[in-house]
């Protein structure tokens, strides 16, 4: 029997989390510092974002799976080592290397991100700490944006920026030293590690919706452009989105567990399909900003009740586990989607992709109550077995 977690490997586990997810705030100017360089082109920096969201969702959902039977105090430390490996000779790269090193690299972050993950979900209020785990690694990934980005990156070239990630890995792996070494199974005797098809479909609400989120959020700036706003102003308006999910996300942790789930879910998803459309008008900079603060906001204030809707749909916690593998590879899915509907003066088709799968996502959470339930009366309904 696996013994209660204490507070110092619950933080071991968020901080080793947090840094499993840096890259992905990192990469547009880590991977386009490359670019600026010559040894990454455009369309192999998209592969290359691509192919580690890719990785990372996979491992996310295996490492939750499997994290029962393999020691966390193992997996932390190992993969903080794999990944400041990884990130060092990322620097080094060019062309396929680069793409190949962020693939291998999405797979230790990932195992990170399953860890915490699972370490969310056997927590007292899980919904509640997942909107803390998306508020601190916004942060975290501002902080590293200034820092490794801006001031490394941008003076000294992408293999110091690579490297100052790598050596931010080994006080993290120390950290992750004091991660639990055993934790306690869930939903003893039920048979399955795999959700039911209502924890499905909420799994599949929340790819749509991330998938929805990320091919709007990708072409933020080229919507700033087309709108007619300046290079300064499009800057602004990723900035003051990423400060919107910051106090989106703290909003979103404090409520989650006193407001109803499905609605604030529903009424997020329509708000951001309207917040979709007024980017579609190209507005002027005041609308724009207020438009891209409010996107921001939303996102992360729904993100948290998405574990809620997860583990409402299946208490057994198996969805749960799984939801950040949805989360993660929805947000590989949604740029590789839109990328198809661009063009080079028009933009806008990645609104109407996005409003298509937050609509799909929307229409899951509204339909969910009325399949479990249609689905209750259909197994009430089977002849016994007498026998």
């Amino acid at each position: 029997m696996a013994a209660p977690t204490t507070r110092a490997a619950y933080v071991a586990a968020f901080v080793a989390g947090v840094y499993g997810i840096l890259m992905a705030g990192l990469a547009p100017l880590l991977l386009g510092t490359l670019v600026t360089e010559g040894h990454l082109t455009a369309a192999q920096l998209g592969l290359a974002a691509t192919a580690e969201l890719v990785t990372m969702g996979l491992a996310a959902g295996a490492a939750g799976l499997l994290v029962e039977h393999v020691s966390p105090r193992l997996m932390a430390p190992s993969s903080v080592v794999a990944i400041m490996m990884l990130d060092a000779v990322t620097g080094r790269a060019t062309g396929i290397g680069v793409i190949l090193m962020r693939a291998l690299a999405g797979l230790p972050s990932g195992v990170l991100i399953g860890l915490v993950t699972a370490m969310i979900i056997r927590s007292a209020q899980p919904a509640r700490q997942a909107g803390f785990y998306l508020t601190i690694q916004t942060v975290a990934q501002l902080a590293c944006a200034a820092l490794i980005g801006g001031l490394v990156a941008q003076r000294l070239g992408a293999a110091a920026g690579f490297l100052a990630l790598a050596a931010l890995g080994a006080p993290v792996a120390l950290v992750a030293l004091w991660t639990p070494a055993r934790l306690s199974p869930f939903a003893a005797g039920r048979g399955t590690a795999l959700p039911d098809v209502y924890g499905w479909l909420a799994l599949v609400a929340a790819f749509c919706f991330f998938a929805g989120i990320l091919a709007i959020w990708i072409y933020l700036e080229p919507l700033a452009h087309q709108a007619g706003l300046s290079p300064a102003t499009a800057g602004l308006a990723v900035v003051l989105a990423l400060a919107g999910q910051v106090v989106g996300g703290a909003l979103g942790a404090a409520s989650v567990p006193h407001w109803p789930c499905r609605v604030v879910l529903l009424g997020s998803t329509l708000v951001l399909i309207v917040a979709a459309a007024m980017f579609a008008t190209l507005p002027g900079a005041t609308l724009f900003l207020a438009t891209a603060i409010l996107f921001g906001l939303l996102w992360a204030f729904a993100s948290p009740y998405f574990t809620r809707l997860l583990i409402d749909v299946d208490p057994s916690h198996r969805a749960a586990l799984l939801g950040s593998a949805a989360l993660l590879l929805g947000c590989a899915t949604g740029p590789t989607l839109a990328s198809l509907t661009v063009g080079d003066v028009d933009v806008r088709g990645c609104l109407r992709l996005g409003t298509g799968m937050l609509t799909v996502a929307g229409g899951i959470v509204l339909l969910l109550p009325l399949l479990r339930r249609l689905g209750g009366i259909a197994f009430a309904a089977q002849p016994k077995d007498r026998s």
